[in-house]
């Protein structure tokens, strides 16, 4: 039998769809391209009505195929999508996958390794680029208004240490050569075992690139996606000193307009954040600075998208992902906030952003 991974989102994303593949594999199943599939795994994002809207619009031409949703789901999306597709498991579940194969088609399955870790291995070899996505971390404590990450992912859970070492060390050994650390709030790792950086205390994240950046080979790494509230001063040193650490940092801002940061429930201003931003330039060599940006948010007047604009200017961005607002059912922003801003005006102040921002 032949599949076909229809992927959304994120890195993280990408990261469970290679796992997905690894365990479709060992149980005896073929890749192939969806027209010629005869079962479709969407690995879906509810984070954007537009990744959505794509899943709709390719359920027309799937018809006649057996179709299993996973993902970064949210509730009032499953419970739509259900009565349109053969299944809708957690993620959470995929060393069940097997079984549900069987249920959906009647036959037994059996997937060669049902262990995290070898899910992990197996799906790095299908990789190419010589890079390799390692989560440390799953789900968000952050709650900012607009997200659904927290109630998609849940609470922030960090991987035990010893377990990304051990990863990381056999992705070195099988020729990767760039390891991507993955995280919703990457610099919170260990957060969730009251593990913070402080004074008395280090960095738990800090810590883990320490041990990391020891490990012999020529490798470098990355790690997304680290919030500004939360980049410690022995970070930005680390990350300074370090030469396996790569100097390509993605920090989101997501508004430049302090009333607006507040709606979002973003734990910083503009002011502050352009202070991080300098910090970063003057002690890290060559840095390379990309950020994530909503417009139209509720509430973002054109003297607030204009305080964006200037924030853009004065931060001097590699890079930016622009998106539009749009509200996610269950969110706070969507029960808190009228969605104010008309789509055309959402259009133009995307268009002014990623013109001035991502000229090539």
């Amino acid at each position: 039998m032949k599949y076909h991974i229809f992927t959304l989102g994120c890195q993280m994303n990408i990261f469970y769809s290679e796992r997905i593949d690894a365990v479709l594999k060992s149980c005896g199943l073929k890749p192939a391209p969806e027209d010629k599939a005869d079962l479709i795994v969407v690995n879906a994002c509810s984070v954007r009505q537009s990744a959505v809207d794509r899943i709709y619009g390719k359920l027309r031409k799937w018809q006649g195929k057996k179709i299993i949703i996973t993902g970064c789901i949210l509730p009032h999306d499953k419970r739509k999508l259900a009565k349109k597709v053969d299944l809708i498991f957690d993620i959470k579940n995929l060393p069940k996958l097997p079984q549900f194969l069987s249920q959906i088609y009647s036959k037994n399955y059996h997937a060669i390794e049902h262990d995290s870790m070898r899910y992990s291995l197996l799906r790095n070899k299908l990789r190419n680029k010589g890079e390799a996505f390692v989560p440390i971390m799953t789900g968000c404590d952050n709650f900012c208004t607009y997200c659904a990450v927290p109630y998609t992912r849940g609470r922030e859970i960090s991987r035990p240490e010893r377990e990304i070492i051990a990863e990381v060390k056999e992705l070195i050994k099988q020729g990767s050569k760039r390891i991507i650390l993955l995280g919703q709030n990457v610099n919170n790792y260990g957060g969730d075992q009251r593990l913070v950086a402080s004074a008395q205390r280090k960095s738990p994240f800090v810590t883990l690139l320490k041990k990391l950046s020891k490990l012999p080979g020529d490798f470098k790494i990355s790690f997304l996606t680290p919030n500004p509230w939360n980049f410690p001063d022995e970070l930005i040193e680390l990350v300074a000193k370090e030469p396996k650490l790569s100097k390509e940092i993605h920090l989101p801002v997501q508004s430049g307009d302090d009333e607006v940061l507040k709606r979002m429930n973003r734990h910083y201003t503009a002011k502050e954040y352009l202070q991080l931003i300098n910090d970063l330039r003057f002690r890290i060599h060559d840095l390379r600075l990309s950020t994530d940006i909503i417009v139209g948010f509720p509430g973002e007047t054109k003297k607030a998208f204009e305080n964006t604009v200037k924030l853009c200017k004065m931060a001097k961005f590699d890079k930016a992902y622009v998106a539009m607002y749009s509200p996610r059912p269950g969110t706070a922003a969507t029960k808190l906030y009228e969605d104010d801003v008309p789509y055309e005006e959402k259009k133009r102040r995307w268009q002014i952003l990623n013109k001035m921002i991502n000229k090539n």
